[in-house]
């Protein structure tokens, strides 16, 4: 029997019960969209894990600092991971130096924050001020080794010249406006007004940075600018000018050349403050406390280490550690994410499973029905020299049919139900771009809008959050998985089926 002649019986003998069909198919479609969707919830949790990760900074960092000098000006969150160092090691320019020698280390820079109090001042008069800025000084020859980013400008190439952080700008206050600020989303992209329901177009800041001179006043004994003591009512500050063992007020002169991307896994300053040469830092620490300039800058607080890609962290780890430094990274977070997120997937996908091993019970009960009315019928094909493997070919590519139908329209209607989930995340919980570029976040106020959000439900973006993830590699899964389904429990009335005498098989009156 040709292979075409079997199909052709499978669609008649499956047409000939169409009720039994239609509901063993609808069987294995409901189990199909069960599997295929819980799984794809599984998978959006995952997306929006690897997201919040992304939005962390770089996660090929590596931290290493000495015994209690962990956290001064970094912004390392609460699951990173952490290792016990002996007290008596130093992080100096030797061990900047071991570190680069390590497997695995792609750039190495070490991080020194400036811990005396300053001010910047800018514009006509000093007019605007920033009060408490971060300061951190790095090693710029490594500035693209590490993965810092500039969002404008070009790196520092003569004295005076720093870099500052991308919100900067925004925290300066109008010494003339009560101090008066301007108000950004810090790159979320909507400012959200309670009172009108929608988001406010951004404020522009009081200057441009780039190539901005900013006049940044500071000292051992420096308390703040005067401006912020008054206005907050904090007493008088300024520092002091002179008398035992108190310094003078340090006044230096700046230029802003760049402008760095924000990445608190890189530093706080990155973000909002002035990031500087190590060599400039140094030199303004030798001004400002002569008397500890020494002993400051031998030593550096913490030191960045940059992994050659996030499978090298845990090694480059490893070997720090051995040296004695206590490191931290986001390695341990992001493999507790990742199980958490595997656990899950495996739990709604077992969930699912259940339903289309109902389906694949139904298919079974079909087939030795199909097996129990027919049985006149094989006795007949066999009288007429059908060879056996035909007749089981046939009654399995019936059941074949039936689980890769199911299949199908199983992941069809999977996807608009995904499609739909997504759309209504987007349009009632937000994490739409179409929901963040303005109006009243609906995505619906215009045609275009509305093939936006759709084409970010289907397919994500960088701004979008998505709660239903299929990849490609499920839908054949679930299209392979359920046509497998349909053969393996139709293999047992197949075989019953070749197994009947034809003699027997003909004398049957059913």
């Amino acid at each position: 029997m040709r292979f075409g002649d079997i199909l052709r019986l499978c669609r008649q003998n499956l047409w000939r019960r169409k009720s039994r069909t239609i509901l063993t198919v609808l069987g294995v479609i409901v189990g199909c969209c069960s599997i295929v969707l819980m799984i794809s919830l599984g998978q959006g949790i995952n997306e929006q894990n690897e997201k919040m990760l992304k939005s962390m900074g770089d996660l090929s960092i590596v931290t290493v600092y000495t015994n209690g000098s962990y956290g001064s000006g970094m912004m390392m969150g609460s699951g990173a991971s952490s290792s016990s160092a002996s007290s008596d090691v130093k992080l100096n320019d030797e061990s900047v130096e071991s570190f680069r020698a390590l497997a695995g280390v792609s750039g190495v820079t070490p991080v020194m924050n400036y811990n005396y109090n300053s001010s910047a001042r800018t514009g006509a008069g000093g007019r605007y001020l920033y009060d408490y800025v971060q300061i951190m000084g790095i090693d710029m020859s490594q500035f693209d080794q590490m993965g810092f980013k500039l969002k404008d400008g070009a790196l520092p190439m003569r004295e005076g010249e720093v870099l500052a952080g991308e919100w900067l700008a925004y925290d300066f206050m109008d010494t003339l406006k009560n101090g008066e600020m301007r108000e950004t989303s810090r790159g979320d992209g909507c400012l959200w007004n309670d009172d009108t329901a929608q988001c406010d177009p951004e404020d522009d800041p009081y200057f441009k940075p780039i190539g901005t001179q900013l006049t940044l006043t500071t000292g051992a004994n420096y308390q703040g600018d005067p401006y912020t003591q008054n206005l907050y009512g904090t007493g008088s500050g300024g520092g002091s000018a002179g008398g035992a063992g108190e310094s003078q007020n340090v006044s230096v002169d700046m230029r802003i050349a760049g402008v760095t991307v924000s990445d608190y896994n890189k530093g706080f300053a990155t973000s909002d403050g002035i990031v500087m040469d190590l060599k400039s830092l140094k030199e303004l620490i030798a001004k400002v406390d002569p008397s500890a300039a020494k002993q400051r800058t031998a030593n550096y607080d913490q030191v960045l280490v940059k992994a050659q890609d996030m499978a090298s962290v845990p090694e480059v780890e490893s070997q720090i550690k051995a040296l004695g430094y206590e490191t931290s990274s986001y390695e341990d977070m992001r493999k507790s994410l990742e199980e958490q997120s595997r656990a899950i997937q495996l739990i709604l996908g077992g969930i699912g499973a259940v339903s289309l091993l109902v389906a694949a019970i139904g298919i079974a009960n079909t087939m030795v029905m199909s097996v129990t009315e027919r049985t006149r019928e094989i006795g007949i094909m066999k009288a007429l020299g059908c060879y056996v493997r035909d007749i089981r070919v046939m009654f399995l590519t019936e059941a074949g049919a039936i689980g890769f139908l199911g299949g199908l329209i199983g992941c069809i209607i999977s996807a608009m139900l995904s499609l739909g989930i997504n759309m209504a995340g987007m349009t009632y919980m937000g994490g739409g771009m179409a929901s963040s570029s303005g109006g009243d976040g609906s995505g619906s106020s215009s045609d275009g809008s509305i093939w936006t959000m759709l084409w970010q439900a289907t397919v994500g973006g960088e701004d979008v959050t998505r709660y239903s993830v299929i990849p490609w590699w499920l839908y054949a899964f679930a299209i392979l998985f359920a046509t497998l389904i349909g053969l393996l429990f139709g293999f047992g009335p197949a075989n019953k089926a070749v197994k009947i005498p034809a003699l027997d098989a003909i004398k049957n009156s059913e």
